[in-house]
């Protein structure tokens, strides 16, 4: 099993969308929220995703095709 860290930004348009709910409900791996931070202009989560490879990776891919910046952490 891998574990990667990654902040997602997030920007003003999409801070009332589900995002996080939705990446948990379409993937099978388990997401540890790490800390947050959310102001009227853009809003960041830093969370650690455990699983196969390949989930976490074509779940990168989804969240990039929403809009989220996402930035991979040193774990």
């Amino acid at each position: 099993m891998l574990s990667q860290s990654v902040r997602l930004i997030f920007p003003a348009s999409l801070q009332d969308e589900p995002i996080v709910n939705r990446l948990m409900k379409g993937h099978s791996f388990t997401v540890n929220i790490l800390r947050a931070n959310v102001t009227d202009e853009q809003g960041w989560i830093d969370i650690r995703v455990s699983g196969k490879a390949q989930e976490i990776e074509d779940a990168i891919f989804w969240l990039r095709e929403q809009g989220v910046e996402v930035v991979l952490l040193t774990n």
